[in-house]
């Protein structure tokens, strides 16, 4: 690298350097960049990383060393001369430590004063833990760093580990340490009790459990700690973790995520300014008073719950999301809770009072659950313009799960149809349209006979119960004759006479003579016209006024119809219009026209 290869270059937001093999460095040439944001440096070995950092130390925000062997990493305090240095943050990804190389970079951070932030990402520390050099070398802070995190940290000789007591002393102005999935089981009491500013301590990942936390958690641990993430470590018990943690009189946030609770207790003890807690993907199945009563933000995400029933009167925030719920909470047990995150549950549908019944909501997420589109839930998602100020995923995230037709569709684009949203209406006009078509039914049968056809086919239906035609040894009469009573005298004494005193006599059915007593009359009309071989109608103007001469007139016509044959003889009485016969009996119309008797 020379002078001339960055000539120009003023301000960079980022520069990312990748000299596994760098040979030469000629010094001031990155003198010229007055201002580097972001510098990544990639170096096998660091023999020419103090002449690099000479250079930007008063010029740049932050550094990042990649894929390093600090094995030989000597830092030198004359090296350095510059008093205002800029770098604030400073990060060690993938590097290989020593124990004295490491104590060469503690001094650096002495004399870089500006460093606040300091990071370990995939690094290996070929070690024991052996830093008496940092006491003979007096020093006593990480110089100012505030904010320390470590991420998968690797020590191959952890077993053969000190105690680390010579470190403790350096950690006093640290404010936030983070040590992630780096098999951490135990933070001693004596460091805990060291780390007298610290505020935030994230130890996730790793192995602590209740009995290691009783250590950690001593007497005078963390005096000032507001913040514990101890997310997918071996805690199990709620209630003794609560318990522990009794000593940290200024904790507020309290991350136990990814444990394997399972269950709550009743009861529980919890330090007194707890604020916030986070027990998301805890598989526990329901919630109990063991929460404490003055939390402001509460996450119990990813869990088995199907309900909520909990009187939280500070709750602020709730984060309850892929769980089990088939509603929403009751606003009453949170009455000034103004974030509620329940996307990815049961919940089926959801109204404006309900949303309503929380006074100081301003966003709610619950998408992804498996909403019925029906006509009052429509109506209330897409006639509310507001709705979309609240619902932080609308409308992406809400899609109808029935009814089937309009499943998979964003809420917002669903349409259903009239008769599925105004079913009392459809009901009603199906009932009216129903009752005009009996009205019309009645008064078509009216107008075309319908009462006379039903009656043919009732008599129909009784006389296929019978054989089709009687055996010629059942016909036990030449006619039955059909007359008014009004015409009885002419009927009886003259055309009865005449013909059953004829040579050979005509053996004639007669009503008055001939119907079985106490038989129904209508069976007794077809057991007689079924009997005789033909049927004699006398036609007069009392006839066609005779209600039962129109049966007697009405079965004969259904058989002149089933049988095919002459059966009716017409003697007309007296002059009659042939209009005056009903135009049903088509059959016997025909016959009057070609084959009517007068009589005498």
């Amino acid at each position: 690298i020379h002078v001339k290869d960055f000539l120009g270059l003023t301000f960079l937001e980022e520069l990312e350097i990748s000299a596994q093999n760098l040979q030469l460095y000629v010094p001031k040439s990155l003198k010229s960049i007055q201002n580097i944001s972001h510098l990544i440096l990639h170096l096998r070995q660091p023999v020419l990383l103090l002449d690099i950092l000479i250079d930007i130390v008063s010029s740049l925000d932050y550094l990042e060393l990649r894929d390093t062997n600090l094995h030989t990493f000597y830092f030198s305090e004359a090296s350095i001369s510059e008093i205002n240095t800029s770098v604030k943050k400073l990060t060690f990804r993938n590097v290989q430590f020593t124990d004295d190389s490491f104590v060469e970079v503690v001094k650096l951070f002495n004399y870089v004063s500006g460093i606040l932030e300091v990071e370990f990402d995939d690094c290996t520390h070929d070690g024991v833990g052996d830093f008496t050099a940092l006491t003979l070398n007096r020093i006593r802070y990480l110089g100012n760093v505030e904010t320390l995190t470590i991420r998968k940290l690797h020590i191959p000789q952890f077993f053969l580990f000190y105690d680390l007591s010579s470190i403790y002393p350096l950690t006093g102005k640290v404010k936030r340490v983070t040590i992630e999935n780096s098999k951490v089981f135990l933070v001693p009491c004596l460091l805990s009790q060291h780390l007298k500013s610290l505020e935030y301590l994230d130890l996730s990942e790793n192995l602590m459990s209740e009995e290691t936390l009783k250590n950690s958690a001593c007497e005078h641990a963390w005096p000032v700690l507001q913040t514990l993430v101890l997310r997918q470590n071996r805690l199990k018990s709620l209630e003794k973790t609560g318990e522990l943690l009794l000593t940290l009189k200024n904790l507020n946030n309290l991350d136990i995520s990814k444990n394997n609770f399972l269950s709550m207790p009743e009861t529980c003890q919890w330090p007194g300014k707890m604020k916030q807690l986070n027990l998301s993907s805890t598989r526990i199945h329901s919630l109990t008073q063991c929460l404490p009563q003055t939390l402001e933000i509460l996450d119990v995400s990813n869990n088995n719950l199907d309900s909520f029933s909990l009187i939280l009167p500070q709750l602020k925030e709730l984060y309850i999301s892929r769980n089990k719920l088939k509603t929403l909470p009751d606003a009453s047990f949170l009455p000034v809770l103004s974030v509620m995150r329940i996307s990815g549950n049961i919940i089926n549908t959801f109204s404006k009072e309900q949303l309503d019944s929380f006074p100081q909501l301003k966003a709610l997420e619950a998408g992804g659950n498996n909403f019925i589109c029906s006509c009052d839930f429509l109506s209330f998602a897409q006639g509310q313009q507001a709705l979309a100020r609240v619902l932080v995923d609308w409308p992406d995230g809400y899609r109808c799960d029935a009814p089937s037709h309009v499943r998979g569709q964003r809420v917002q684009d669903a349409r259903l149809s009239l008769s599925e949203c105004h079913r009392a209406a459809v009901v009603s006009a199906v009932c009216c349209a129903l009752f005009l078509l009996l009205l019309l039914t009645g008064v078509l049968c009216h107008r075309f006979h319908g009462l006379w056809y039903m009656k043919m086919m009732w008599a129909w239906l009784q006389a296929k119960r019978k054989p089709r035609k009687a055996p010629r040894r059942d016909l036990c009469y030449d006619a039955f004759v059909s007359y008014s009573e009004r015409d009885s005298y002419w009927v009886e004494n003259l055309m009865v006479q005449e013909l059953e005193h004829f040579n050979p006599p005509f053996k004639l059915c007669l009503h008055k003579r001939d119907f079985v007593p106490g038989k129904w009359i209508i069976d007794n009309i077809i057991d007689s016209i079924e009997k005789s071989r033909k049927t004699i109608f006398v036609l007069s103007e009392s006839f066609v006024r005779s209600e039962w001469c129109k049966y007697e007139l009405d079965f004969s016509h259904f058989r002149l119809f089933d049988e095919n044959n002459d059966a009716a003889i017409l003697i007309l009485l007296e002059p009659i219009d042939k209009k005056a016969v009903p135009q049903r009996f088509c059959k016997l119309r025909k016959i009057m026209n070609t084959k009517t008797y007068p009589g005498v």
